[in-house]
C-alpha cells in the first residue's frame, strides 16, 4: 500500500504507534527545528496541516470543479426517466442492486422485531396471567360499581351494576348473540364532537356496518352487481385540498376571486356577505324578573320602561372575529360523490334515454353502434300483484380513499357499489352516461361475479384487508364512507338483559376451545391454498413452455378441485353455528337454522356447568336457574374441584426431598477425592486410555 495512502488512512499512524506522532508542522518549520534556529514555535504562530501552495491550489481547483459539475440523485433519476422516454430501444426492466439490498434489510429489520415480539411459550404470552381462569377468580373477588375520585359511590348514582349481558336479535339472518354492554355513567359524559372532520383510515367500526350492509343486500335484496371506480382531475383535486387554482386559471377568471369575506353576524335572517353564527334573543317585549344566582341572589326588574322591545343581541354573544374567510372552490369528497349519487338516483328512479346502442349484425356477426335513441324505463318496486308505479330503492355504498402516488403526491378516487345492471347492448351508453354525470375524470365500471360477497370486494379494494391497518389511506376531510338508507343492515333487538356475573370468563373458555377445534381445519386449508399456489405456478410455466393441452387441462382440473377441498373445510367451520374468539370476551353469536335452540343449550349450561347466575333484569328465571344447577350438578362439581386442585398447586411450596445416607455417602467422597486431586487424575487417566 503506498505510504501516502497509509497516512491519510491509518489511525495507529495518526495514534503515534510506527513512528513520532505527527505534530502538524508545515516542511519550512520541520527544517527550522531540525537545523536548531529555532527550538519551539508558540502555538499561535503554528498552521495545523499545512500543505504546500501548489497542493492547495489543485485541492481548491478540483473542489471547484466538482461543486459545478456535482449532480444530484434527484437529477440522475430527471435524466435517466428522459432517457428511457426518448429511447427507441425499450429494454428489459430489472430491479437495481440498491433496491435489491434495501428490501433486505427491511425484510431482516421485520424479522428481528418479530421475533422480539413473539413468545418463546405460552408461559411468557399475556394469556399466561389474563386466562379464563384469572377471570373466574376476578369475577369471584370483585363486584363491578361506578365509584368517583374518592373511590366512593357519587350520591347521583345508582347502585345498579354497570356491565350487563344483553341477549341480541336480527331477524334478516336469524342470528343469535350475547353482548357485554358498559353503561357510561353520568360524570363521565363523551365530550360532543365539534368542529371539522378528518379521518387517516376506516375503523373497525365503520368496516363491520359495510360488511354487514353487504351481506344484508345479498341476503335480502340479491346483492350488488357493478363496481365503479371514480377518480378527479387535478382541477378538482385542488379544490379538495384547500380550495385552490391552478395558475392558468387563476389568470382567467377575471373579476371573480376564490375567495369570500363574510361578516359575522347574531341576526335571523342573514344578508348577503352575512354569516350567521347565533341567534339573537327575541322573547323579551316589556318588563322581566332576573333568577337568583349564586352571584346575584336577590331578584331584580329590568327593562322596565320597555326600552327594549324587540330583537336584540347580548354583549357577550358579540363575535370574537368581525370577519371569517370562505373559499368559494373549496369542496370534499363527501359532497361530490353525493351529487353523483343523486343525478344517478334520478336517472334509475325516472327511466333515462340512450343515445346509442350496440347491435349485432345477424349476417356477419360483427358488432356496430345503432345510433338510433332508445327509451329505457324506470325501475320500480316489484310486488305480488304485479309491477307498481312506486320508484324501486337505489342501493349503493361507496369508500373514499386517498393514498399516496410514485411522486408522494394524494390520489384521491372512490370505490362505489351499485345494485345495478342493464343489458349488454345499452352498456356503453349507459356508461357514457353516468361518466357524463360525475365529470371530474373517468369512471372505471366492473360487472361483480360474486354479488353475495360484495361488502368484503369494497374493503379489499380499500385495502382494509388486503394491505393491514398500518397501511396509510390517506388523510381526508368529511364524510370516508356512506351507505344508503335502503342497504344498512336492521340494528340488534335487545331480546333480554342478565347481570354479567362470570359471562366474560365463560365466553373466553369458549372461544379458547373453538379455536382448538378449528386448528387442524385451519391447517388443512393452508396446505390446500399452498399447494393450489404451486399448480397456478405450475399451469403458468406449462403454457409459457407450450406443454400439450392434456397436461394444462389437468393443472386446471387440480387447481378447481383444490378450490372446492378449500371451501368444504371452510364450510364446515361455518356449519358450526357458535362464534367466538379467546380474545373478545365480550361477545359469542350463534347462527344457522338451530341458533334459537343453540342459545337456549348455551344459557342453561352457562348456568348449570359454570355457576352463571342468570339473574334477568326484565323478568324471573329462577325456575330455569334451578333446573340448570339440578341437570349439570355433577359437571359443576368437577369444575370447582378442578379448579380447587389447581389453585392449591399453584398456593403450594415445592416439596424438598432429603437424601439418603447412601447417596449423601456417595457426594462426600466425590467432594474428598476433588480437593485431594485424585478425581482429576483419574478423569485424564480414563481420557489417556480412551
Amino acid at each position: 500500500m503506498p505510504l501516502d495512502r497509509i497516512q491519510r488512512n491509518d489511525a495507529s499512524f495518526n495514534a503515534g504507534f510506527f513512528g513520532p506522532k505527527p505534530t502538524g508542522h508545515s516542511i519550512q518549520e520541520l527544517e527550522l527545528l531540525a537545523q536548531g534556529i529555532v527550538k519551539k514555535i508558540p502555538i499561535y504562530d503554528q498552521v495545523s496541516d499545512r500543505k504546500p501552495k501548489r497542493e492547495r491550489d489543485l485541492q481548491e481547483r478540483t473542489d471547484f470543479y466538482k461543486s459545478r459539475n456535482r449532480r444530484s440523485e434527484h437529477n440522475r433519476e430527471a435524466a435517466a426517466r428522459i432517457a428511457e422516454r426518448l429511447s427507441l430501444v425499450k429494454g428489459r426492466k430489472s430491479p437495481t442492486k440498491k433496491f435489491r439490498d434495501r428490501k433486505e434489510r427491511q425484510i431482516k429489520r421485520i424479522r428481528t422485531l418479530n421475533k422480539s415480539l413473539r413468545a418463546k411459550s405460552v408461559l411468557n404470552s399475556p394469556e399466561a396471567y389474563f386466562n379464563h381462569s384469572a377471570l373466574y377468580e376476578t369475577t369471584e373477588r370483585s363486584k363491578p360499581a361506578v365509584l368517583n375520585e374518592n373511590g366512593r359511590r357519587a350520591r347521583g348514582e345508582t347502585s345498579r351494576i354497570p356491565i350487563s349481558m344483553q341477549l341480541m336479535h336480527r331477524a334478516w339472518n336469524d342470528t343469535y348473540k350475547f353482548q357485554a354492554i358498559t353503561e357510561t355513567p353520568s360524570s363521565a359524559a363523551p365530550t360532543a364532537n365539534v368542529g371539522e372532520r378528518f379521518s387517516e383510515k376506516l375503523t373497525s367500526r365503520s368496516v363491520t356496518k359495510i360488511f354487514e350492509a353487504g351481506a344484508y343486500t345479498a341476503a335480502c335484496h340479491g346483492g350488488f352487481s357493478t363496481f365503479l371506480t371514480l377518480t378527479f382531475t387535478k382541477a378538482k383535486r385542488l379544490a379538495m385540498f384547500g380550495g385552490m387554482l391552478d395558475e392558468d386559471e387563476c389568470r382567467s377568471m377575471g373579476a371573480n376571486h376564490p375567495i369570500v369575506y363574510k361578516r359575522n353576524m347574531v341576526t335571523v335572517h342573514p344578508r348577503a356577505l352575512e354569516k350567521k353564527i347565533w341567534h339573537p334573543i327575541t322573547d323579551i317585549g316589556g318588563e322581566y324578573w332576573t333568577v337568583p344566582t349564586k352571584d346575584n341572589p336577590l331578584p331584580r326588574k329590568m327593562n322596565p320602561d320597555g326600552v327594549i322591545a324587540g330583537a336584540y343581541c347580548d354583549l357577550k354573544q358579540k363575535p370574537e372575529q368581525e370577519f371569517s374567510m370562505e373559499k368559494t372552490l373549496e369542496t370534499t369528497i363527501g359532497h361530490e360523490v353525493s351529487r353523483f349519487l343523486d343525478a344517478a338516483k334520478k336517472m334509475y328512479q325516472r327511466g333515462w334515454l340512450a343515445d346509442h346502442t350496440i347491435q349485432t349484425d345477424p349476417e356477419s356477426g360483427y358488432k356496430y353502434c345503432d345510433l338510433t335513441k332508445t327509451k329505457v324505463p324506470k325501475y320500480v318496486q316489484p310486488s305480488d300483484i304485479g309491477p307498481m308505479n312506486t320508484p324501486a330503492d337505489f342501493h349503493y355504498i361507496w369508500v373514499a380513499e386517498c393514498p399516496a402516488n410514485e411522486d408522494g403526491e394524494p390520489n384521491p378516487h372512490v370505490h362505489l357499489l351499485l345494485r345495478w345492471t342493464v343489458p349488454e347492448h345499452l352498456f356503453s351508453s349507459w356508461s357514457k352516461r353516468l361518466e357524463k354525470i360525475w365529470g371530474h375524470g373517468f369512471a372505471k365500471l366492473e360487472r361483480i361475479k360474486k354479488p353475495k360477497a360484495a361488502g368484503s370486494y369494497i374493503i379489499k379494494a380499500v385495502g382494509y384487508a388486503a394491505k393491514g391497518a398500518n397501511e396509510s389511506q390517506g388523510l381526508i376531510k368529511g364524510n370516508r364512507y356512506s351507505i344508503a338508507k335502503c342497504s344498512r343492515a336492521p340494528s340488534w333487538e335487545t331480546l333480554a338483559s342478565f347481570e354479567a356475573d362470570n359471562m366474560t370468563a365463560i365466553i373466553k373458555e369458549l372461544g379458547y376451545k373453538l379455536e382448538q377445534w378449528k386448528k387442524p381445519i385451519k391447517r388443512q386449508v393452508r396446505k390446500l391454498q399452498a399447494a393450489k399456489a404451486q399448480t397456478i405456478k405450475a399451469k403458468s410455466i406449462a403454457i409459457n413452455q407450450n406443454k400439450p393441452e392434456e397436461y394444462q387441462n389437468r393443472l386446471y382440473n387440480r387447481i378447481i378441485r383444490l378450490e372446492k377441498q378449500a371451501e368444504k373445510l371452510h364450510q364446515v367451520i361455518q356449519e358450526r353455528g357458535v362464534h367466538a374468539s379467546s380474545n373478545n370476551r365480550f361477545c359469542i353469536t350463534f347462527d344457522g337454522k338451530d341458533a334459537r335452540q343453540k342459545v337456549d343449550k348455551f344459557m342453561l349450561w352457562a348456568a348449570g356447568s359454570r355457576g352463571w347466575s342468570m339473574e334477568c333484569r326484565d323478568i324471573d328465571m329462577s325456575d330455569i336457574k334451578s333446573h340448570a344447577d339440578e341437570r349439570y350438578q355433577f359437571e359443576y362439581q368437577r369444575f370447582v374441584d378442578k379448579k380447587c386442585y389447581w389453585k392449591s398447586v399453584l398456593s403450594s411450596s415445592v416439596p424438598i426431598q432429603e437424601s439418603s445416607d447412601r447417596e449423601r455417602s456417595y457426594w462426600l467422597s466425590i467432594s474428598t477425592d476433588y480437593l485431594a486431586g485424585c478425581l482429576y487424575l483419574k478423569e485424564t487417566q480414563q481420557c489417556n486410555y480412551g
